[in-house]
């Protein structure tokens, strides 16, 4: 690839995003490599492996599904989360910062006017992209795995792309490719933005890239050793079916955005995702012809859009131009699949029992003394998670209450 100019010594790049874009297994790498990073003259902020609280709570979005039974909003996490970042970042002034996580590409103006502020002229706005046509039945997974969906494909994709629904107003805001690079170098600056368009034919042009905007030496994103359950393929017609089903009925009881986090992100996701293989024929979701001719022409858009922008665009802007995936065959709809592969099933189960046990999802023992969530009453769980971050649930259930992290 072409080198690429560093930002300067003192930038804090912030990473918006948007979701499904290269940004967990880069969070992944940073997270791994973060003594490494700050040896180099790199501060990747806190102790976790993103900042997904910190942005949660600038932008101001709640965790988890949109309302609880009686309707109650779930509320953004505390705003102390994006303050203690902030302050983490200006204690190094002297050192490049590098930060995000992919809800800032739902930030509105009064938002990213705030982030300007808060960083004046070393602020730098990285977004990664890929086709918007290949991200949309990757966009509906996610939503299976963090957000409790209980709906179906082609039902989610008539909101997304009906005009006015709010659906379609989510991801407009989200990935109008065109109107994202646009929103915030009206406010950045255009010479304050790089656009990253990912290759899908080399995974590791995004951490490369990374490298060189932060003058780190090669391979140091790239060769990080990155932890198996944190791989972020996408799910199989069957696996999206076996989380969505899952979800219809754990949300069917008094069940809460908290303890879904815990079970599903912290155990059944990352145990499938990272620890089984699917194989070959297994069937892809894919798209119904009538969404696939709609994402094909908002692809050519957004492309169009980006290169008219004025930032700085690395990579070849014709991977954003490539075409959806359309639905062959009847197994490439999620709502076909009755039965579970028994390899499924247990990897599925041993989700559960790691977080039953307090492991991580490769049960992986904790120096501190294992707690088992059967010990803990379902509504002090809740609690407790809401109160300190639903993000931290793992280690909270390991460590006891008492002894987490502040």
């Amino acid at each position: 690839m072409p080198p690429v100019d560093p930002l300067p010594p003192t930038v804090r790049l912030f990473h918006i995003g948007p979701q499904k874009t290269g940004t967990t297994a880069l969070q992944t790498a940073a997270a791994a490599r973060r003594p490494q990073l700050m040896a180099h003259g790199v501060l990747y902020p806190g102790r976790t492996v993103n900042h997904r609280l910190a942005i949660a709570s600038l932008v101001g979005k709640g965790i988890g599904w949109k309302a609880a039974s009686d309707g109650t909003p779930t509320e953004p996490p505390p705003r102390q989360h994006w303050n203690d970042l902030v302050a983490e970042v200006n204690s190094y002034p002297d050192r490049r910062a590098w930060f995000g996580h992919e809800y800032a590409a739902g930030a509105k103006t009064g938002v990213i006017r705030e982030v300007r502020d808060t960083f004046g002229d070393d602020l730098h706005i990285l977004i990664t992209l890929r086709s918007v046509a290949r991200m949309l039945p990757s966009i509906w997974q996610e939503t299976n795995k963090a957000a409790g969906n209980r709906g179906t494909f082609d039902r989610w994709l008539r909101r997304a792309l009906t005009p006015g629904t709010e659906v379609n107003q989510i991801v407009q805001t989200r990935h109008d490719q065109g109107a994202l690079v646009r929103r915030w170098a009206d406010v950045v600056g255009e010479k304050k933005v790089t656009v990253v368009v990912l290759n899908p034919g080399d995974h590791d042009f995004l951490p490369h890239t990374v490298e060189q905007l932060l003058d780190l030496p090669a391979g140091l994103l790239a060769n990080a050793e990155k932890e198996e359950h944190a791989a972020n393929r996408s799910l199989t017609a069957t696996e999206v079916e076996l989380l969505r089903q899952f979800n219809r009925r754990f949300r069917g009881y008094d069940t809460t955005p908290a303890e879904h986090e815990l079970v599903m992100i912290r155990g059944i996701a990352p145990r499938v995702l990272g620890y089984r293989e699917p194989p070959s024929d297994e069937p892809r979701l894919a798209m119904p012809d009538w969404a696939a001719d709609l994402a094909d022409d908002a692809a050519l858009r957004h492309a169009d859009a980006v290169a008219a922008s004025g930032v700085r665009v690395v990579g070849d802007l014709d991977h954003l131009r490539l075409p959806a995936r359309r639905r062959r065959d009847p197994a490439e709809d999620h709502r076909t699949a009755t039965d579970v592969p028994m390899d499924l099933a247990v990897e599925a189960m041993l989700g559960v029992a790691a977080v039953a046990l307090g492991r991580d999802p490769g049960f992986r023992r904790t120096p501190e003394r294992p707690m088992s969530l059967a010990s803990v009453p379902a509504k002090t769980l809740a609690a407790e998670l809401s109160r300190r971050g639903a993000g931290r649930a793992a280690r909270l259930v390991r460590r006891g209450f008492g002894k987490a992290t502040p």
